[in-house]
């Protein structure tokens, strides 16, 4: 039996912040054993269609067999979830993401990318429209040992929600070693397998972790700068969610928009799971 996790759900009555808890639900249910839920509004109206929604999830959880506490706090998102994650450990925090746009987004960023700088756990960032099921995950590989972390908690999520995986590495301007053959750098994935190029090995390494965990899995290479690649394959694939390594600048608390999980974040229209380096 696949170990079971303790979630925290971030509720703000918005109505991203539904979406967000629909999501966090239906991972909830295929995957927790414990689940936190916190409410935080500003707004009154927003206050209590927050609580109406966070108790009739709590509900339905509950029926589950999931242990399920509620707690509901005035305040910054920011501020309070960093105290909540301070005082409990999870492996898991769902949250919503409004974003923004244009100068303020560069100046500010969003609250989420605000978030993924301060909390170390993995983080799914909903966005977009609202999805009746996850069904088909992209998973990103950046090609070093840190990947087998993020492919490990990808294959768990795709087992509990049965869901397939395209694992995607990007062929940016340099190959995993100096050695490598001009050609691997424009090959396709099944060619890079073939030939036992150092990409080719790593991306077998990845999917004999997506097939132990008895994941229908398929690999992908696209060639270019990284963030655009998998954005552009997300849109073109239809995939449900998102999954990355939390790539973190040294020493400054991974804030910087140079980052590139707060970059894939900000320009990603569905929902993305940022996994946690430990």
């Amino acid at each position: 039996m696949t170990q079971k996790i303790r979630m925290l759900l971030y509720s703000d009555g918005s109505e991203v912040g539904r979406l967000a808890l629909a999501l966090g639900q239906r991972i909830a249910k295929a995957m927790a054993d414990t689940v936190d839920i916190l409410s935080i509004a500003s707004i009154p109206d927003e206050e209590d269609v927050s609580i109406q929604a966070v108790k009739a999830i709590a509900d339905e959880l509950r029926a589950n067999d999931i242990s399920v506490a509620i707690y509901r706090r005035p305040g910054a998102m920011g501020e309070e979830l960093l105290e909540q994650t301070d005082a409990t450990d999870y492996d898991l925090i769902v949250i919503s993401s409004r974003g923004r746009r244009g100068i303020k987004r560069l100046l500010a960023g969003s609250r989420a990318c605000t978030i993924l700088g301060t909390v170390a756990t993995s983080v799914l960032v909903a966005k977009g429209r609202e999805r009746r099921g996850i069904s088909h995950i992209l998973a990103c590989s950046a090609g070093g040992p840190a990947s087998k972390e993020t492919i490990r908690f990808a294959a768990r999520v795709a087992h509990a929600l049965g869901a397939s995986v395209t694992l995607l590495h990007v062929m940016s301007q340099v190959a995993l070693e100096e050695s490598a053959q001009g050609a691997d750098l424009e090959a396709e994935a099944e060619e890079l397998m073939e030939r036992e190029a150092r990409e080719g090995i790593h991306l077998e390494d990845m999917l004999e972790i997506l097939h132990n965990e008895r994941v229908e899995a398929q690999a992908l290479v696209r060639h270019g700068l990284v963030v655009e690649e998998i954005v552009a394959e997300a849109k073109k694939g239809h995939f449900d969610m998102l999954v990355i390594g939390a790539h973190t600048t040294p020493n400054i608390g991974g804030l910087l928009f140079s980052d590139l999980s707060q970059q894939i974040v900000l320009a990603a229209n569905r929902p993305v799971l940022i996994v946690h380096q430990d």
